[in-house]
């Protein structure tokens, strides 16, 4: 969010798919400005908009409407395996999200992901993939969910860092 001067606080408003827009939370203008949404469903998408507000007396003010934001709430899928196969290969297993178009895996030798390859799979119910023509290294791996809404893609947070040591 961005600070209002004038603000003595803020009203999220939160509206799911193409419903209406209902009251989420009062945000005190002394807190942090930030929000986390946990009543949020996976494979939902909601809008959201932030209007400021301020008391007079007995008299409420309300800003403008602020910009809004569409965001789709994707649970993260978690790596749940990763192996070492023969022929410098590794398999990625990750646990399913019914309410996904498909999953991102994402790998590298270098913890922060610096020059990352990404591999895409297809499917909610695709639980796993195999990667060849790896080198003998140690590799960093993460998996995130996507889904295609029209023309806009939604995608989770990464899942938590996995490695593997390629041997052979």
């Amino acid at each position: 969010m961005y600070l209002n001067n004038g603000a003595g606080g803020y009203i999220l408003y939160r509206k799911a798919g193409k419903g209406k827009y209902g009251k989420l939370a009062n945000i005190n203008k002394n807190t942090i400005l930030s929000y986390t949404d946990k009543s949020a469903k996976n494979g939902t998408v909601y809008t959201y908009k932030i209007v400021a507000c301020k008391t007079a007396g007995k008299t409420s003010y309300n800003a403008a409407d602020s910009n809004q934001k569409t965001i789709m709430r994707i649970t993260s899928s978690k790596v749940t395996k990763t192996t070492n196969k023969a022929g410098k290969k590794m398999t990625v297993k990750w646990s399913v999200n019914s309410k996904v178009g498909g999953y991102q895996i994402q790998y590298s030798v270098k913890s922060n992901f610096a020059k990352a390859k990404t591999v895409k799979a297809t499917g909610a119910k695709k639980s796993n993939v195999t990667i060849a023509k790896l080198a003998k290294k140690k590799y960093y791996v993460r998996v995130r969910s996507f889904k295609k809404v029209g023309k806009t893609t939604y995608y989770s947070a990464w899942s938590t860092t996995k490695n593997v040591v390629i041997k052979k």
